[in-house]
């Protein structure tokens, strides 16, 4: 499967190492693999990457990925892999590549991606590797797991009714023994219909996390920290105990700003705050505002809004199942309101 470079180039153009790039590209040779250069024109790719994209366009070297694939979840990995590369916090533990999802330019495929730079060039001069995986046949934006205990509690009780009378009332009429054994069956159906049905909701909430990447709470609080200041968003952090978490950066700072604008706009705010900290079980994130608290009607209207540049068009409700997260809001006695988004911590690592 050949690797197609840049014609108009010669080989020593790039300046990168082809040994490194000879054994990434044979790595994930089942997936489609595409280098740019770091103002997102491709450089090479594999024939896999020419097959997934070859049915909207073909991929020529020197076109820009972005009239591939959706921009703003790409510019955000190289965000957060460059801030990693350059925070001090980070260490000898940086995660070499970004995870996450992504769609053609037509919204017609998902792609879960990995994105990786180039070390042998500088942090501000990347050309970077994004490796495509279609993912169309079971990602579905939006198709949460939610485990609707009565769906499996009417036939559980009819079950026991039914078999209760089988076995309590020996001398009822063949019409009537009849009539629960049919009831038995029916329910059984039924159970096995829940059942299956919860299976498969299962496995897609596990598939749908396998685009989280793992990184240090630390790390991405400075990350987030960095973003809201610059939107004028006063942000602290308390990061006393290391922890793991396993997150889609991209779509909880898009959830992020989204709260953030809504507060605003319905509290018509001059002053907001945001604080971060990790507990036992979850990090946390803390709008803090002077005045009154977001009603809960208030917040599950939030949650059920399309996010505009997410993948898929998610909600937000989408992004914080998808990474096992909630949300809620509550009223302190200082007259100061609060609205807090939770994620659940991947590990906790050792001091």
């Amino acid at each position: 499967m050949p690797v197609k470079p840049n014609p108009d180039k010669p080989d020593g153009h790039l300046k990168m190492d082809r040994e490194a790039l000879l054994q990434t590209l044979l790595l994930e040779l089942q997936d489609g693999v595409i280098v740019c250069d770091p103002d997102g024109k491709i450089t090479l790719f594999n024939q896999a990457a020419a097959d997934l994209f070859g049915d909207s366009q073909a991929i020529s070297s020197g076109d820009s990925l972005y009239t591939l694939c959706l921009q703003s979840p790409v510019e955000h990995a190289l965000d957060l892999l460059q801030y990693q590369q350059q925070d001090k916090k980070s260490g000898p533990e940086i995660h070499p590549y970004i995870q996450f999802m992504n769609a053609a330019a037509n919204q017609e495929k998902f792609f879960r991606c990995r994105l990786s730079l180039f070390p042998s060039h500088t942090v501000n001069n990347n050309f970077f590797v994004i490796i495509f995986e279609d993912v169309s046949t079971w990602y579905k934006p939006d198709n949460l797991l939610f485990m609707k205990i009565d769906a499996f509690r009417a036939p559980m009780t009819n079950l026991r009714a039914a078999l209760e009378n089988l076995t309590e009332h020996p001398e009822m009429s063949p019409v009537m023994h009849s009539a629960f054994e049919n009831v038995l069956v029916q329910e059984s159906l039924h159970l096995t219909e829940a059942f299956n049905s919860l299976d498969q909701a299962c496995n897609l909430l596990v598939q749908t996390q396998s685009h989280l990447t793992e990184m240090q709470a630390a790390t991405l609080f400075s990350f987030i920290a960095n973003h809201l200041r610059s939107k004028t968003i006063d942000f602290t952090a308390s990061t006393d105990q290391a922890a793991v978490v396993r997150v889609d950066s991209y779509g909880l700072l898009l959830v992020l700003d989204h709260l953030a604008n809504k507060i605003q706009q319905e509290r018509r705010l001059t002053e907001l705050f945001c604080e971060a900290h990790i507990g036992e079980q979850f990090i946390y994130f803390d709008y803090i505002w002077s005045g009154e608290f977001l009603p809960t009607a208030a917040v599950e209207a939030m949650l059920e809004e399309k996010l505009q540049n997410s993948v898929g068009g998610l909600t937000v409700a989408g992004i914080l199942h998808s990474m096992g997260g909630d949300i809620w809001s509550q009223q302190h006695e200082n007259s100061r309101s609060t609205l807090r988004l939770a994620l659940p911590l991947a590990m906790r690592m050792k001091k």
